[in-house]
């Protein structure tokens, strides 16, 4: 038998800065995972101006995943299968990319 109300548990913050809240709503748990990607994408935004000018092999970033979401490439066992999950993710996500020309290969 289901709650009548709805309720929600907050886990907290990770150390990787992931907040897991569960959500029980009647006869359903919801698991929400979140992060606050506004540091990322500050640490993006200056890495991208500071190694502008910059060419591929003199320190150039390519890209900048935030941690919770590395952790699930890591998961992918084929070294192949990775890169193209990790460049699909940055093709998505491109306030995360450093070096346009990464995405073009």
């Amino acid at each position: 038998m289901g709650h009548e109300g709805n309720v929600t548990v907050d886990e907290g913050v990770s150390t990787q800065g992931v907040r897991t809240q569960l959500h029980f709503e009647g006869d359903s748990l919801i698991v929400q995972r979140s992060y606050d990607a506004e540091p990322h994408l500050e640490y993006a935004r200056q890495a991208r101006e500071a190694t502008e000018g910059k060419r591929w092999g003199e320190g150039r970033l390519v890209g900048h995943i935030p941690p919770a979401e590395y952790a699930r490439f890591l998961l992918i066992r084929d070294n192949g299968a990775r890169q193209a999950a990790i460049k699909a993710w940055l093709r998505e996500n491109s306030q995360f990319v450093m070096f346009e020309k990464y995405l073009k290969r």
